[in-house]
């Protein structure tokens, strides 16, 4: 199995946010901004194809899906847990499939998607060799994962946010990722490195994972709110280091070494 089972995945309910979505607020304002600049990016690759079709795979609350139907895409995914499979179908007003090309497709797809799923599965060269399969002659894959080359991985080591153990199994530095990639038969057509929407939270929660006796424990007000005294003073504490970690995000991206990145590979 590629990705795990909803009884062996190590995921609480409030992993995935609340009934209706993943983040909160501006969090989730934020989020959706830059699932727009994907889809827009996809749209882009894929100007001479009408109508493409796309599946994502891990599509979560469907927040990508959703981008792309936006922009007139023909859109399907996979989400193995019932939680965010049923805010992805609540957002869509489609089935979303409950095991991976559940229903296939004999046409295939003209690009599919795994936006920060590699790290989640064992054998990341099955997923995408299964991928591979499913695409059209040309066909269009876009991924993107955590960096264990990033300096704020170095930095934090067992504190650093994207590791988020245990529920990330397979993290690699940049070049690993890209080799695994282009194994699988893909050639590398665009990078990016998206390090505004998972650089700075990854410098502020992992500062304050040096002292904090719960893990990562801004990322799970991101997602369920700031609620009570306590969480506020972590809001008013997150908000003073932000352009520290904005720095730190800009500064490693310039040199190549971002928190997490997308490529795009045909």
């Amino acid at each position: 199995m590629l990705v795990g089972t909803p009884e062996d995945l190590p995921y609480p309910d409030e992993y995935f946010g609340s009934k209706l979505t993943k983040f909160s607020g501006w969090a989730g304002k934020a989020r959706r901004f830059w699932h727009e600049k994907r889809a827009e990016r996809v749209a882009l690759m894929l100007k001479e194809i009408r109508q493409p079709r796309v599946y994502d795979i891990g599509c979560g609350d469907g927040e990508f899906l959703l981008a792309c139907q936006r922009k007139g895409f023909d859109v399907s995914g996979f989400e193995p847990v019932q939680q965010p499979r049923d805010q992805a179908t609540h957002r869509l007003g489609s089935k979303i499939d409950e095991e991976m090309f559940q229903d296939g497709d004999p046409e295939g797809y003209d690009v599919i998607s795994a936006w920060q799923v590699v790290e989640h599965v064992g054998d990341p060269k099955a997923l995408l060799t299964e991928a591979r399969k499913r695409l059209k002659p040309g066909g269009l894959l876009a991924v993107s994962t955590v960096n264990l080359e990033a300096i704020q991985a170095r930095l934090f080591g067992k504190f650093w946010l994207h590791l988020d153990p245990p529920r990330h199994v397979w993290v690699g530095e940049r070049r690993a990722v890209e080799d695994v990639v282009e194994t699988c038969g893909f050639e590398i057509v665009a990078r990016v490195w998206n390090h505004l929407e998972f650089g700075p939270v990854g410098y502020v929660d992992s500062i304050i994972n040096l002292f904090d006796t719960r893990r990562d424990r801004l990322l799970h007000c991101l997602k369920t709110g700031f609620e009570g005294y306590g969480s506020k003073m972590l809001w008013i504490l997150a908000a003073g280091l932000t352009p520290l970690g904005a720095i730190g995000s800009a500064a490693e991206a310039a040199v190549g070494k971002p928190a997490t990145f997308e490529l795009y590979a045909k």
